[in-house]
């Protein structure tokens, strides 16, 4: 009987929810069967016993507190007692508190395995593992803008079996950024940007690679916010014609400052400063969305932003880049990038012009 009974809780255990929901209604049943008979059989030798002293020594007797303030001194309280605490209560009650914990741990390392579905939105996903490192450096720059501090980040790899640091708003899935479930349990349709890092910086086909995963999320999400690392610009036609997909040539960009420091000292560090969101003040970009009269031209707009400590670096129209403002107008889709310690809405510029 007792191995029936083993292997019943076994099976109750296993179906998590129906099995929590039964050891419940169990131990409801055992707490107010208890309070029901004590309160009948005691109440005569206790006048001063109220219904609620009855529920209040079955719950302490269930969670075997029992502080002594009450107790069974009849027969049919003690039965009572017996059958509904002893019996049935206890056992309820530690394995009530057994399947919590076990579903406590399951989830814990779920998390930590990265099984488990990601609860969040807004979030960024990173997607690939090179390096710790990298990893690492790129978690803390996003965490230090002051926009994006209380941000969540899901890293996505199938290299890891496990996370190997521990950070309060980086989670951690596993599985193929390639498949549609691996981006079910990271909540892709909730992500408001996606970083998508190249899986080996000495293998040129990384890039098709990245390609690959841009193209899968652009599939399921077509307004997701993607940047994409890709080692060579040859590499460019891979990506097609994604809309909303940065590339961002890495390499490129590292042999250009290791150029440029030799030719101009200074270059480097000014570079670093103003990409970095550890520095006080930053490059900051902002679309421009209404409309503007066209007297007013962006070299009037570089002037009046200045007197704000605003500096404006560049304008960038139609995937061109300008650099000298004397002739042209803000135009609605036109991007500018700034040097600024916050940023702005065009909305918020406008009240500066």
């Amino acid at each position: 009987m007792f191995y029936s009974i083993s292997r019943l809780m076994r099976r109750i255990r296993r179906k998590r929810i129906l099995g929590l929901l039964s050891m419940l209604m169990v131990l409801a049943t055992s707490v107010v069967g208890n309070a029901l008979a004590f309160f009948f059989f005691e109440s005569p030798v206790q006048p001063e016993l109220t219904i609620v002293d009855s529920f209040w020594y079955s719950i302490i007797s269930i969670t075997t507190i029992g502080y002594g303030d009450y107790s069974a001194s009849t027969l049919g309280a003690r039965i009572g007692t017996v059958v509904f605490i002893v019996i049935v209560g206890l056992g309820a009650f530690t394995s009530t508190a057994g399947m919590l914990i076990d579903w406590i741990l399951d989830l814990r390392i779920k998390e930590q395995t990265g099984m488990a579905s990601i609860q969040a939105k807004g979030h960024l996903l990173l997607i690939n593992f090179p390096n710790e490192a990298r990893v690492l450096q790129i978690v803390e720059e996003f965490l230090s803008d002051n926009g994006h501090k209380d941000h969540d980040i899901v890293i996505i790899t199938d290299t890891l079996t496990t996370l190997p640091f521990a950070h309060p708003n980086v989670s951690f899935v596993r599985g193929s950024p390639l498949e549609e479930e691996t981006y079910n349990r990271a909540l892709l349709s909730g992500a408001a940007k996606v970083i998508i890092l190249s899986t080996n910086y000495d293998d040129p086909n990384s890039d098709s690679v990245v390609a690959s995963v841009a193209s899968v999320i652009h599939h399921l999400s077509p307004n997701a916010r993607i940047v994409a690392e890709c080692l060579s610009p040859k590499h460019k036609l891979l990506f097609g014609d994604m809309v909303g997909v940065t590339l961002v040539y890495t390499l490129n960009m590292a042999n250009n400052l290791l150029v440029q420091e030799t030719q101009d000292p200074g270059v480097t560090v000014l570079t670093q400063a103003m990409t970095s969101n550890l520095v006080n003040g930053t490059l900051a970009s902002t679309e421009v969305d209404s409309p503007v009269p066209d007297s007013i031209s962006y070299q009037t707009v570089a002037i009046k932003l200045l007197s704000q400590d605003i500096n404006l670096v560049g304008v960038i129209r139609g995937g061109q880049v300008h650099f000298k403002f004397g002739g042209i107008s803000p135009v609605v889709g036109d991007l500018l990038v700034y040097i600024s310690s916050s940023r702005y809405s065009w909305a918020a510029l406008q009240k500066t012009l």
